[in-house]
């Protein structure tokens, strides 16, 4: 997993919260040790044992409306743990938190590591060692493995071996062999066996961050779009896919792929794997009518629909995703604290609960603001 951990994803948010901040995963990594979340999380087993690990906790399905409806259930614990601690409070931005989202994220970007022994069998099985030798051939040719530039993850091997596709497709036809498709484990395998070969132990690559942004312009300017759009567009299409899960599909298709391209620069597999990975981020449908049934249960009319209460009149502004974490985070313990005096408990919420609400808002209109 070394090039995982590596990993530093830009992710922008797709789908029905394109309207929201993009979060760049890098950032998100100094922030969690800057804001003092490591203290008491850990991301990846990397952190503290206290609270749980969030990237575990996120999982690969979960949006940026349910990390704020996990935070906003959790605030109360979180506050008074702070306090016994006697730590420190951080005050993030709306934009921290996107890059936050970003960096707990990337953790699900690939799949378990890969197997060097599994990885060997996938080479010999997929036919590969018919034409690519283990040995040092008498004379350099592409299909001397030895001559390879190194790679750093299974996406970067899948780009070479698209790259190569036209000759491999011409080679297995004599042979007579079968299209060698994988899954994005048996990638992560063949990339461990193939870079932990005696001769290519010593070597270095650099790990590219993938950017959504070059993605989607390479999705355009590479033709990707003449195909796939209208019913065949691919947002939103797909669930708990990884970075390597998509890399390894065009591979797969390739054969069949009448307009692809048929070369791409160091990186770009892995921009455009990004840019389809990201399109998976898609929020749940909210419903005005069950919202209007969450505002009530939740006991938020007390308050947010008193003026002598000093609440702020709510909008749906306030609970989109990332500004709701902030503003939670900046005004939630004194929300905690006003709720005990007046013996309320604390509503909690869930991702679906937290869609509704903001429909619900958006169609009640303007409710004021802070």
């Amino acid at each position: 997993m070394r090039w995982a951990r590596a990993l530093a994803a830009w992710l922008t948010i797709g789908g029905a919260c394109a309207q929201d901040l993009a979060g760049d995963a890098d950032r998100g990594r100094e922030l969690f040790r800057r804001l003092g979340c490591v203290v008491c999380h850990s991301v990846d087993g990397q952190g503290g044992g206290y609270a749980p690990d969030l990237a575990k906790r996120i999982g690969r399905d979960q949006t940026p409306t349910g990390m704020a409806a996990g935070l906003w259930s959790r605030g109360p614990n979180m506050w008074s743990w702070i306090q016994k601690k006697r730590l420190s409070v951080p005050d993030p931005s709306p934009q921290d938190f996107a890059d936050l989202y970003a960096y707990f994220y990337s953790s699900r970007f690939f799949d378990r590591p890969g197997d060097a022994a599994r990885g060997r069998a996938t080479f010999y099985g997929k036919g590969c060692g018919d034409c690519h030798r283990q040995e040092p051939p008498a004379a350099p040719g592409p299909a001397s493995m030895h001559q390879w530039p190194p790679l750093p993850d299974p996406v970067a091997l899948i780009e070479r071996m698209w790259n190569a596709a036209e000759a491999m497709k011409e080679a297995a036809a004599r042979r007579k062999i079968v299209w060698p498709e994988l899954n994005s484990q048996e990638s992560a395998d063949l990339h461990a066996f193939l870079e932990g070969l005696p001769d290519r132990r010593v070597r270095t690559a650099e790990i590219l961050p993938p950017s959504t942004q070059s993605g989607q312009r390479l999705f355009l300017s590479k033709g990707c779009s003449r195909c796939h759009s209208g019913d065949r567009s691919l947002s939103g299409r797909f669930s708990g896919r990884t970075l390597t899960d998509f890399a390894a599909a065009m591979w797969n298709r390739a054969p069949a792929m009448e307009q692809r391209p048929r070369q791409l620069s160091s990186g770009e597999m892995r921009n455009i794997a990004g840019y389809l990975w990201a399109l998976q981020i898609v929020e749940p449908p909210g419903s005005a009518q069950r919202g209007k049934q969450v505002f009530a249960k939740g006991g938020c009319d007390a308050c947010h629909g008193s003026a002598l209460s000093g609440a702020p009149r709510l909008t749906a502004h306030w609970v989109r995703p990332f500004i709701l974490m902030a503003t939670l985070w900046r005004h939630g313990p004194a929300m905690h604290r006003k709720m005990q005096e007046r013996r309320k408990s604390w509503p909690r919420f869930t991702k679906a609960e937290l869609a509704d609400l903001a429909a619900y808002l958006t169609r009640a209109g303007p409710r004021g603001g802070f």
